[in-house]
């Protein structure tokens, strides 16, 4: 871990896969630890998005903030070129870190832990962990993490407890059978911060996905989303939906 660091430039010390919710204003919506790895080919080395379109990797949102800071975007590589390279190393320090998480939950009355501890690992990626690391989804010492993500990925099929939102682009042509195979779609709207989203689109009711990151709580419909970052004053690919 600490080699793929010093290649990017780092300093030869160990630090954390996961970005607390403290640190990642979306995230902190809803408590959620994440996951955040080079969008797309950034690293160089390995393609995260296999599904991305030339609409989403242009407005996507690993510029967006901090995010364009060098020190974030190698910090992003480094774990990009450390899970290709050793996948079960990284899943290793993967599971430990959520297991350290979990043992700091608050205690109840009775002195138990408790509360479900939301975790994205695709905050800019789109791989179909449960393919890769099933065990992350049946391990007991992890029964407690609510698993969740947005995916380009029409075909997969998550356990149980790993929540997915079909994440639409400029590709998808029918909203209906998009949120059909999830039971949700997020849309990207034009619709400025702090203004209303449509009520409803192509038939569809829309919920305000910028309240929170909860995805698995909604209710079946589109997900509407703000353009952020570069995605803001888009009108010209169709992955920003155009509201009047």
């Amino acid at each position: 871990m600490i080699a793929e660091r010093v290649a990017v430039g780092f300093g030869p010390i160990h630090t954390v896969l996961l970005t607390p919710p403290s640190a990642n204003p979306k995230l902190g919506k809803s408590g959620t630890y994440g996951l955040s790895l080079a969008a797309a080919s950034l690293s160089g080395a390995w393609n995260v998005c296999r599904y991305s379109t030339s609409g989403c990797r242009g407005v996507c949102l690993e510029s967006a903030g901090k995010g364009g800071l060098d020190s974030v975007q190698r910090g992003r590589i480094w774990k990009t070129r450390l899970l290709g390279a050793e996948p079960e190393l990284f899943t290793r320090a993967l599971a430990d870190e959520l297991r350290g998480v979990l043992a700091r939950r608050p205690l109840d009355t009775l002195g138990r832990r408790h509360g479900r501890l939301p975790v994205r690992l695709n905050v800019l990626s789109d791989l179909p962990w449960e393919r890769y690391v099933p065990a992350l989804f049946t391990d007991p010492s992890l029964r407690a993490c609510q698993w969740y993500d947005y995916s380009k990925n029409p075909t997969r099929r998550p356990p149980a407890n790993y929540h997915l939102t079909f994440s639409a682009s400029e590709r998808t042509t029918d909203l209906v059978a998009a949120a059909g195979h999830y039971g949700t779609v997020a849309v990207v709207f034009s619709t400025r911060r702090g203004e209303p989203l449509p009520a409803s689109w192509e038939g569809l009711p829309v919920h305000d996905g910028d309240v929170s990151d909860s995805r698995w709580k909604d209710a079946a419909g589109i997900v509407g989303l703000r353009a952020k970052g570069l995605a803001r004053g888009d009108s010209g690919n169709g992955f920003v939906r155009m509201v009047a």
